[in-house]
């Protein structure tokens, strides 16, 4: 996804107490979050020490506590410095297991993260291009690093479409090659969506699911139903990243219903991008209501500040979600993701585990 505009003051401070640490104990899945989106100011800080990098024209006056931009093109300027700071599979490893440490700190068992091999492959400014075998090697020590502390991840490997050109084979041949991380599992396609149909990727998630790789585009976020609809009917999509602008079209949304597609949700990332007007605005609630199957997800939790317990806290007290509901949303996702039967079993476990009586308030 392509930012547009935003702040990134966290919105949950209405939760009491009990409802966020029922929510942080919660086992979870987190099946959108983007690695490159994932980086924190700490993270940030200590990559700029590790290549000794002048971040001063980026932040004048030192790096900030928390992350900030007026509008896409100061966000862009600070995201695309974020992404240059990732020059080694080490740097790859370190970025993967402070997301790692971060979900196991709210309880997720297993999360699909995604990342775009694209823009680590290329040369950029004074930025040498990853082989892709280092490009691998980051990645599978990174994963390595999250099995330690309890957290299952599954790759997801996106075709920035705003950057990547359809006549362009470098995702898919990479997808095909003997150098892919473990744990793959699916194919993405990410960025802006305007101007950016999907329709001309087909021939590359064919290839993708030919070489058994699911399908998982993003859609219906700044683009509205027929976006979605394309993934759908071009890339036979899966899942769908956003999806949340599919409610201008009824018979679109009886499909996703009578298909059981997941639409992977980010309430904080759709405000701050100016998908809604506010989050009390947010159509999480009409979604449910129609019947569709939803999970929550974080997106770019490092720059939009946010984690996984803040965005099932928001939609506890901002959009009406129950707690009770928030045990059915984790079965759902459980059952949309692409885990092993093993990680699949043992977290329903855990969330079986959870009686009525656990659920405290809002339940």
């Amino acid at each position: 996804m392509t930012p547009e505009v935003g702040n990134t003051e966290p919105m949950s401070t209405a939760a009491t107490s009990a409802t966020i640490e029922w929510i942080r104990a919660l086992p979870k899945v987190e099946l959108h979050v983007h690695l490159e989106g994932s980086m924190s100011v700490q993270t940030v800080a200590s990559l700029i020490d590790r290549h000794q990098l002048d971040s001063s024209s980026i932040w004048p006056d030192g790096l900030p506590d928390r992350f900030s931009f007026d509008g896409f093109p100061d966000f862009a300027k600070q995201f695309f410095f974020g992404l240059s700071l990732l020059r080694t599979g080490d740097d790859l490893a370190t970025i993967t297991a402070d997301l790692a440490a971060t979900l196991a700190s709210q309880n997720v068992r297993y999360a699909e993260i995604t990342t775009t091999a694209f823009t680590h492959f290329l040369a950029k400014g004074d930025r040498q291009g990853m082989a892709a075998e280092e490009y691998r090697d980051g990645l599978n020590e990174g994963r390595r690093r999250a099995a330690e502390l309890g957290v299952d991840i599954g790759w997801v490997i996106d075709i920035p479409r705003d950057i990547e050109m359809p006549e362009s084979a470098v995702t898919i041949d990479y997808l095909e090659s003997n150098a892919t991380p473990d744990g793959l599992v699916a194919i993405g396609l990410g960025g802006y969506e305007v101007g950016f149909p999907a329709a001309p990727y087909a021939e590359h998630f064919a290839r993708a699911r030919a070489i058994g790789l699911h399908s998982v585009p993003h859609a219906g976020e700044t683009e509205g139903a027929e976006s979605v609809r394309s993934a759908i009917d071009d890339l036979d999509a899966e899942r769908i990243g956003h999806g949340v602008r599919c409610l201008e079209d009824p018979e679109l949304v009886a499909e996703l219903v009578d298909r059981a597609i997941m639409l992977e949700v980010c309430p904080t990332s759709n405000d701050l991008l100016q998908v809604i007007d506010t989050i009390d605005d947010h159509p999480l609630p009409r979604l449910r209501k129609a019947g569709l199957r939803v999970c929550l997800n974080t997106d770019d939790p490092g720059w939009f500040a946010t984690d996984l317990v803040n965005e099932l806290t928001v939609a506890t007290e901002r959009l009406g979600v129950g707690l009770g509901d928030h045990l059915s949303m984790q079965r759902d996702a459980v059952a949309a993701s692409f885990a092993s039967p093993a990680t699949k079993r043992q977290t329903l476990l855990a969330l079986d585990a959870i009686s009525d009586s656990d659920q405290g308030p809002h339940a």
